[in-house]
């Protein structure tokens, strides 16, 4: 790594960003085949029922949080194309 500095001024970014220690702000970064939302989809017949329908609509949500080795890793990439 040329500058030591870079990973430095990265690192102190994201946790600016993520602001943990405040409950109200900061930003959650999430991966993003994590975050897909394209399982929701709902079809609708195309006639009304002639009796009543009940229909379920289920939410599950799971995401994964970058860790420290993931940072480590992203931060690595980043510098090297930065730094070219």
């Amino acid at each position: 790594m040329k500058n030591p500095n870079n990973r430095k001024i990265l690192r102190e970014f994201i946790d600016h960003l993520e602001r943990r220690e405040n409950r109200m702000g900061g930003w959650v970064i999430v991966s993003k085949p994590s975050y897909e939302t394209t399982n929701v989809r709902k079809s609708s017949p195309k006639e009304r029922p002639s009796g009543d329908n009940t229909q379920t609509f289920k939410i599950y949500a799971e995401w994964s949080e970058m860790g420290e080795k993931s940072l480590e890793l992203e931060i690595e990439s980043f510098l090297k194309e930065w730094e070219k």
